[in-house]
């Protein structure tokens, strides 16, 4: 007995058939326009990737990939009116995504609205109360409208929900420093580097912590810790600085004080 394991004429013509009625969807001319203007903008070739994600938006009004490029592109090339304006029609368009909203917000912040970026940052947290960047930038909006209460309301309960989230350590500590509470400030730069050690500006914030603070010794022992860490930046340049400085002005032969 012959056993037939290919396809016989019957099944290969039904099959046949059945194939021609079954056609696979072609992209749209937008959305390869889009695809275009995405390997533009990681080329960081800003401006051509604007012009080829309007040519998207004349194609279809509604293509979501157009408008999330073009104010991407927008952004980087620091034309935040405009990418404010993108990001608004597209919230029209699908006002469910917090990304939407968190990128609108940040564009506000860096227009220097951060009283306008608020509203937008409470609505991607709402949507996705997972958001911590947008939660961060949300505290960091109300310190520039000089609300330090809610943004360290806000910092202190990311630490107590995310405390493995070490920027909201940081940004904490570094608005106690600038609240002028350095005390405070080094021991939230103490609790960052106990989660993690090699977080570098921690140490930087702890030596010029103690600096201010009149802590000298302890000054210098941070900024030489911060150095062994990252020798080669600015802030390097800084910390080598104040530490001679601080050698020369409070631990010289005629001070009677030695260095630890």
């Amino acid at each position: 007995m012959l056993i037939n394991t290919g396809i016989n004429s019957v099944n290969k013509d039904n099959l046949a058939k059945v194939t021609e009625r079954v056609s696979v969807p072609q992209q749209s001319k937008a959305y390869s326009l889009c695809v275009k203007g995405d390997a533009l903008r990681f080329s960081k070739m800003y401006k051509d990737a604007v012009k080829t994600y309007l040519q998207a938006i004349l194609m279809d009004r509604n293509e979501v990939k157009a408008y999330v490029g073009l104010a991407s592109s927008y952004k980087y090339l620091k034309e935040y009116s405009k990418a404010i304006s993108t990001l608004i029609k597209l919230i029209n368009i699908d006002d469910s995504n917090d990304n939407y909203f968190f990128e609108l917000g940040v564009c506000y912040l860096s227009k220097g609205e951060p009283a306008n970026a608020i509203q937008y940052l409470v609505k991607a947290i709402l949507i996705n109360r997972e958001n911590l960047e947008a939660q961060i930038q949300l505290a960091i909006a109300h310190e520039l409208v000089d609300e330090a209460d809610l943004s360290l309301m806000i910092y202190n309960k990311l630490i107590e929900t995310n405390p493995g989230f070490l920027k909201a350590y940081y940004n904490k500590a570094a608005m106690l420093m600038g609240m002028e509470n350095f005390l405070e400030a080094s021991k939230t730069f103490f609790k960052l580097i106990k989660l993690n050690p090699d977080y570098y500006k921690a140490y930087l914030g702890i030596a010029m912590s103690f600096d201010k603070l009149g802590k000298y010794k302890d000054a210098i022992r941070y900024y030489k810790k911060f150095l062994e860490l990252k020798q080669f930046s600015e802030d390097a340049i800084f910390a080598k600085n104040r530490i001679q400085e601080l050698r020369s002005m409070y631990f010289s032969k005629e001070n009677h004080l030695t260095i630890v």
